[in-house]
């Protein structure tokens, strides 16, 4: 293709041409309302998009990644997910060696990667697709594999499990300040975490774009105390069945009561919904790795794996070791 390329950062008015070459590349296609949500409105009020503009073809290629508040070792800092990323086929030998799609992630390596205000920590994400080329040319180290927890559905639906009565859980609109107070308190249950704050937690599912989530709430019958909360998401992937995904997960380790209060009412709705298997995912050092596999899950190993590109922190097995993630820490549920 004829015409040069600029590699610069997003700027208000690049959203029509940036969605026309994200919906040639990508299935479904995007809305602009959804753009907007996911990458304008995101809780860090900061868009990191590194774009490829074409005098005269527009926006053909990206380099995105979702902003995202972490706390690390008792500070807050910030971390990007890649996300959205592509180069148009006819321009992808556009520029230097080798090629646009790597001048792009560099530049934008440049623009957020580091230690300043604003600037990313490190970037994670999951690139079955671009793989190679990010070991190659981008930094990528492997973290772990994506292994699932899963229960099947027996054909006359899974069991009521016995629970205390003193809890009671609940589907909910919206989390409200009593999560950021549950958040509060167990924001130093691991070295690495996304902040799990209302604000965070509402604008990842409440407000989410072309997909439903249910949100529920364990609390105490007679005090109201928040115990506990958990997202769920019906949908079929990964799994050969309808599936309902725990997607999100904020409940203390030790706290057994309130796990299974809200494992049982997550099973339970997967009754109703008719979904054939319950599934979740926590890091293999997480306690609750194997305390669901106590409540009766089975690992599910998948092709996924779980990819860093560190800028501060270089050390790969302390992601290894002390990242608390949920499926809801990707956009791929």
């Amino acid at each position: 293709m004829s015409g040069p390329i600029t590699i610069r950062p997003w700027q208000p008015g690049d959203e029509e041409s940036l969605l026309a070459g994200h919906n040639r590349t990508f299935e479904p296609e995007r809305s602009l309302a959804h753009w907007y949500w996911k990458f304008r409105d995101n809780p860090t009020g900061q868009v990191h998009v590194m774009v490829a503009a074409h005098e005269s073809d527009g926006i053909v290629g990206a380099y995105v990644t979702l902003p995202v508040r972490i706390r690390v070792d008792g500070e807050e800092r910030i971390a990007g997910q890649c996300v959205d990323l592509f180069v148009l086929p006819e321009h992808r030998r556009a520029g230097k060696r080798p090629g646009l799609f790597v001048n792009l992630a560099h530049a934008h390596y440049e623009e957020w990667g580091g230690k300043g205000d604003g600037q990313n920590a490190f970037h994670y994400g999951w690139p079955i697709a671009t793989w190679r080329i990010g070991q190659k040319y981008l930094r990528y180290e492997i973290v772990r594999d994506w292994d699932f927890l899963f229960e099947q559905r027996p054909p006359e639906g899974f069991a009521e499990r016995t629970v205390s009565s003193e809890l009671e859980v609940r589907s909910v609109a919206r989390f409200d300040g009593a999560t950021d107070e549950l958040w509060q308190s167990l924001q130093d249950q691991s070295r690495l975490s996304i902040v799990r704050d209302s604000r965070y937690l509402n604008w990842r599912y409440a407000d989410a774009h072309d997909v439903t989530y249910e949100l529920l709430e364990c609390r105490e019958r007679a005090t109201g105390k928040l115990r506990g909360i958990a997202v769920l998401n019906q949908r079929e992937w990964v799994f050969p069945a309808s599936t309902m995904f725990i997607a999100d997960w904020l409940v203390p380790g030790d706290d057994e009561d309130a796990t299974l209060a809200l494992v049982a009412a997550a099973e339970q709705r997967a009754n109703k919904s008719g979904s054939m298997v319950l599934a979740t995912l926590f890091n293999h050092l997480d306690p609750r790795f194997l305390g669901f596999q106590g409540l009766g899950f089975s690992v599910y190993g998948t092709a996924y794996f779980q990819v860093v590109i560190p800028f501060t922190i270089d050390d790969a097995r302390f992601y290894k070791d002390h990242w608390y993630h949920t499926l809801g820490d990707s956009d791929l549920v």
